[in-house]
């Protein structure tokens, strides 16, 4: 696999790598087709060959790609990628033998690939609490191990989370509350939210136990989060490394959650506003914008922090941050893999500022 000599090498060519390709769906590459679309459209204005590739794809001496044809994909031979952007979805594609490949071939001959993995909520809420500056805003968290620290963290904070350290979309998430001498525990499943009620912690635990058995997860102290019309809801800032590889913020938004959840993801049925436009439904005009200041330099902060003390290259994270009833910021989560479907809508042009902001980091290596 990718054997590049100079005859070849002087093709400007970047490549999309994912695990979801249904090539006669009408979103082909799932929720990242517009996405690819927009970057085809880029690298055609610019010279450069652009193409999305499976790991399949990426495994035989020959590279093959899917491309934009008059709008329809088509695979096709395709030359070397210059410059790679992980966006698989599922992380057990990550664990793979072909992507292991992948990834210490890049490595070898010096092709960027980047966002190569998720990151995991334990490894990140442990390193952002090295961080002076971000330690503040961390809801205090740890690796779930037993049943003592539900019982820890109930009498400290009164209302936990526990949630898996590899999930996404708000899945698997339980929250649990207590009021006088009785258990809340509330899960989302799909779009519908159980709620169940526990006389003793003893009843809590012997239905918690077999669930948390199965998968790894963080316990967390819950915030009491500003809540819109009895609704929760939290901030997601779009950020990128820009060609100087500085960070900043390419877009944001408010995400308000479904009336029955209790997490704000799109696809749970959430809803979005302009964050200016919601602070100012709490605050004065002046204060809404320094909240907003504030929340974009922490995402910032976040940001920088996980890329100089993780290693691989990143040029793209999503920030979940959430305000507190006193209106006191909380960093959520971070994610190497952002939603490309939700978020920017607000803008009218066709590509995307966060498009954008991918091309002119790819445009800095070709």
């Amino acid at each position: 696999m990718m054997h590049t000599h100079n005859s070849i090498k002087k093709t400007k060519s970047f490549a999309i790598l994912t695990d979801l390709i249904k090539p006669t769906a009408p979103s082909p590459f799932g929720t990242i087709t517009d996405f690819c679309k927009e970057l085809a459209k880029l690298c055609d204005e610019n010279d450069v060959v652009f193409y999305v590739s499976t790991l399949k794809d990426f495994q035989a001496d020959k590279f093959s790609g899917y491309k934009f044809v008059n709008d329809r994909i088509e695979k096709l031979d395709v030359p070397p990628p210059t410059v790679i952007h992980n966006r698989i979805h599922l992380r057990k594609n990550e664990a793979t033998k072909e992507f292991r490949n992948i990834t210490s071939q890049c490595k070898q001959i010096d092709i960027p690939l980047f966002n190569e993995r998720f990151l995991n909520k334990v490894e990140v809420f442990q390193s952002f609490i090295d961080s002076p500056y971000l330690k503040p805003y961390i809801p205090y968290t740890e690796k779930y191990v037993d049943d003592s620290q539900i019982e820890k963290f109930l009498a400290l904070y009164g209302t936990i989370f526990i949630k898996p350290i590899h999930g996404s979309q708000g899945r698997g998430i339980i929250k649990i509350r207590t009021i006088k001498n009785y258990f809340y525990l509330e899960e989302v499943d799909g779009y519908s939210k159980k709620e169940k009620e526990f006389n003793s912690l003893k009843n809590l635990l012997r239905y918690l136990n077999p669930l948390l058995y199965k998968k790894t997860y963080i316990i967390q102290q819950g915030i009491p989060l500003l809540l819109s019309n009895n609704r929760p809801l939290d901030f997601r800032f779009l950020c990128h490394k820009n060609p100087q590889n500085k960070w900043e913020v390419t877009s944001s938004v408010a995400r308000i959650s479904h009336q029955h959840h209790f997490v704000s993801n799109i696809s749970k049925g959430g809803e979005i506003e302009k964050v200016t436009i919601l602070l100012q439904s709490y605050l004065s005009k002046k204060d809404a914008y320094h909240l907003k200041k504030l929340l974009s330099e922490l995402a910032i902060e976040c940001c920088q922090w996980i890329d100089s003390n993780f290693d691989g290259l990143f040029v793209e994270f999503g920030v979940d941050l959430a305000i507190d009833q006193h209106f006191n910021p909380w960093i959520i989560e971070m994610n190497s893999k952002p939603s490309k479907d939700l978020g920017e809508h607000f803008q009218s042009n066709k590509i995307r500022p966060s498009t954008k902001a991918i091309f002119s980091y790819v445009q800095s290596y070709l």
